[in-house]
């Protein structure tokens, strides 16, 4: 307790308790209300010198943007790239490469100290400058106990808050002003508002702790690499494989080199080889020859560059204590070389690949989504439910799935899959060797060796990732099955209680093929669920290895859709409404300085009506009840324009306000996207035959008055005649304008 000011009783009624030496307690001689005989006002002093620091340690950089980049094409445009390269292998080839740039960078890229402010952005130079005043007019007035110091502190005081405000008034407008031009800065500082994701300064992982900056990115390697496993040395799958006739190489034009660094146009980031995104745009035509180069001469010779292969790490929190390491998940940087030469063996072998990869396979694949994933589930639960049927879901995890992949195992995987040489020894090339560092507040972990795992950050991961798992639909018997990348779910009928055997009899052998793929399955997030309608139910726990599997009762998250046993998404509705108006009021505590429609609409529709519309196709409500609950959203947002932009409407009447905006209703926007979805499906461009194949044309045996292109089968219950495939026919038929 550090209060000793008494009330004029000479009573100490007032108690104050701290936990730390540096606070002063004093009267306060300007109360902002009428005073209590019996408590006296207070000022509360909090000594600490990083409160308001004028800045932390200086930092330096290279400006790439004020670089002289005559002189650099000049030096880059010297060398006669073929005959450097000719007697090189791939790997000092590249680094020959890379050192030209890099004594570019040095010679002609401007290195800049700077000395970060931590005051806001809107803090002009006047205002730091009134800042210090203010708080040495304080300083002065609380040894002195001198009136007129503290008359000089009050007119500082009210001085900084009139400049404080109309310095944010103005950066208000400013960055308003900037959506359409400069949208990164706008976006800036709605994120840095929304949220603070950033690392304390003192983590802790299992025993250790440590304030150090170095220390602290140790602590991050530690628990990233703690999920690599060794490859193993010899394997014999008893899992038959299918030979396709793949690629053996990778063709590409210089053209393709040219249009990749185009897009690096205004990229400022940094990759691990100390080039930016900005660097490679301006120096595009003279770098995409010799890129070309390397890049023929790497797959020619199987080998992947070393310095290509290294990657910056940063920790995201995910969830829980900020100060546990354990509560990150690592998201790897790659320099954009590398990427470029990722993305161009992708779009060379990717549609081969792709051909031959499982219809129940639905993540990263061109024509496909979480929705047509989710479509194709909820519509086999729906003629179940026709059938009054029950379904039974096992939702299976993997830990680390992408990580733990073993590198011999998926080369193994490649050659039987079809890959020839030089190709196969590229993609060993490929996967071996890489390192990793982990970057916290600028400090640098030690090197981390990724002994197993597809590349983090690689755009051909995914793919890689997607043919190691390719031949789970072998060992796959009974169930049906969905992947979306590493989320995986068995599902079944259920009319008799040897349909759970043999759902069971798939988990089992899906565990030993998992165990012959070194993967890990997370039993802690493994579950059931049964979906039904009947009152009665078969109700059989499943197990893994003999432990039985949690049972979710009543609803799951699947692919970002609650889905609840009776597949009327009530849960989902309550969820996304509930999530949006969180997402609203966000909104408009941060808008209240804001006057440009634009501004306030971007915010809407990226914060709030993107959850409102996520997944809509599959849980569309076809009640008034459902309509309703999620309009009624909009219409507060539409309320609260209405207010702060004084648009005049009928009570009631949101029209004017959706035209002042130029947005549509909820429900004329779903509509829109299910007949999207349909025309996109029937032109080809959502790859999924399943659905596809639910699609039944009309075909008149004579001629008609009225034309329908579908034909929409009698349904018995409402929630078979909302099914996604058939509702979508059926709003198609309705629409004129579809055909």
């Amino acid at each position: 307790q550090v209060n000793n000011v008494f009330n004029t009783h000479g009573t100490l009624l007032d108690l104050i308790f701290v936990n730390s030496n540096h606070i002063k307690i004093n009267t306060f001689y300007d109360p902002l209300v009428p005073e209590d005989m019996y408590h006296p006002s207070l000022s509360i002093d909090i000594i600490s010198t990083s409160i308001i620091p004028s800045s932390n340690t200086s930092k330096s950089f290279f400006n790439f943007h004020k670089a002289d980049y005559l002189c650099i094409k000049e030096f880059l445009s010297s060398f006669d790239w073929r005959e450097t390269f000719i007697n090189l292998d791939a790997n000092l080839a590249m680094s020959t490469f890379y050192d030209a740039l890099h004594f570019s960078v040095l010679k002609w890229v401007p290195h800049v100290n700077y000395t970060k402010s931590n005051f806001p952005s809107w803090f002009s130079k006047d205002l730091i400058d009134l800042v210090f005043l203010k708080r040495r007019a304080h300083a002065i007035f609380m040894s002195s106990r001198n009136p007129l110091d503290y008359r000089e502190f009050s007119l500082l005081r009210a001085k900084y808050k009139l400049m404080s405000k109309n310095c944010y008034k103005k950066f208000i407008e400013l960055t308003e002003s900037q959506l359409c031009a400069n949208p990164k800065v706008f976006w800036k500082f709605i994120k840095k508002n929304k949220s603070s994701n950033d690392i304390p300064k003192t983590v802790h992982f299992n025993d250790l702790t440590s304030t150090n900056d170095k220390e602290v990115s140790d602590l991050f390697a530690k628990q990233f690499s703690s999920v690599y496993t060794e490859h193993s040395v010899n394997h014999n799958s008893t899992i038959p494989h299918l030979f396709y006739d793949l690629p053996s190489n990778c063709f590409f034009e210089l053209s393709f080199i040219e249009s990749g660094l185009s897009k690096l146009s205004g990229d400022k980031s940094i990759g691990p080889d100390g080039l930016s995104g900005e660097f490679l745009f301006m120096l595009k035509s003279v770098v995409s020859y010799p890129l070309s180069l390397l890049f023929r001469k790497s797959l020619d010779e199987g080998i992947y560059p070393d310095i290509l292969k290294l990657s910056t790490v940063k920790p995201i929190y995910k969830s829980g204590d900020k100060s546990n390491v354990a509560n990150y998940r690592p998201i790897s940087l790659l320099g954009h070389i590398a990427k470029l030469f990722d993305s161009l063996v992708l779009k060379s072998i990717g549609p081969a690949v792709s051909s031959i990869l499982i219809d129940e396979q639905h993540g990263f694949r061109p024509g496909r989504s979480t929705n047509t994933c989710n479509i194709v589930f909820s519509s086999y639960v729906s003629d179940a439910f026709n059938n009054r049927s029950q379904v039974d879901v096992i939702y299976m995890d993997f830990s680390k799935a992408f990580d733990r992949v073993d590198h011999t195992l998926l080369i193994d995987v490649l050659l039987n899959s079809g890959f020839g040489e030089p190709l196969l020894s590229w993609f060993q090339s490929y996967l071996r060797d890489r390192k990793q560092i982990v970057d916290v507040h600028g400090s640098k972990s030690f090197i981390i060796d990724a002994t197993s795992g597809v590349p983090q950050g690689g755009h051909l991961s995914p793919l890689l990732f997607a043919i190691f798992v390719n031949n789970i639909k072998k060992i796959i018997s009974h169930s049906h099955f969905l992947l979306f990348a590493d989320d995986l779910k068995l599902f079944l009928k259920i009319d008799s209680l040897n349909d759970c055997y043999l759902l069971q009899n798939d988990i089992n052998s899906l565990v030993n093929w998992a165990n012959e793929h070194h993967l890990e399955l997370n039993f802690l997030k493994c579950h059931s669920m049964s979906f039904y309608r009947t009152r009665d139910r078969f109700d059989y726990s499943y197990s893994i290895n003999a432990n039985p599997l949690k049972r979710s009762e009543n609803k799951v998250l699947d692919l970002g859709i609650t889905f609840d046993r009776e597949l009327n998404f009530h849960s989902h509705l309550d969820n996304i409404c509930c999530k949006a108006l969180k997402m609203l009021g966000f909104i408009k505590r941060i808008c209240n300085e804001f006057k440009l429609t634009s501004s306030i609409k971007t915010l809407y529709c990226a914060y709030v009506r993107s959850i409102l519309e996520y997944g809509a196709v599959v849980w569309d409500p076809s009640t008034s009840c459902g309509k309703d609950q999620i309009e009624r959203v909009q219409r507060k947002f539409l309320n609260y324009v209405a207010f702060i932009l004084s648009i005049d409407h009928p009570p009631h009447d949101y029209t004017p306000i959706l035209n002042k905006l130029g947005i549509s209703s909820l429900v004329d926007r779903r509509k829109d996207a299910n007949l999207k979805f349909l025309r996109l499906l029937i032109d080809g461009c959502i790859d999924s035959p399943v659905l596809l194949s639910m699609i039944n044309f009309k075909v008149p045996f004579s001629a008609v008055r009225q034309i329908y292109p579908f034909f929409i089968p009698k349904c018995n219950t409402n929630y078979s005649e909302n099914q996604p495939i058939l509702r979508m026919m059926r709003m198609a038929n309705s629409d004129p304008s579809f055909l």
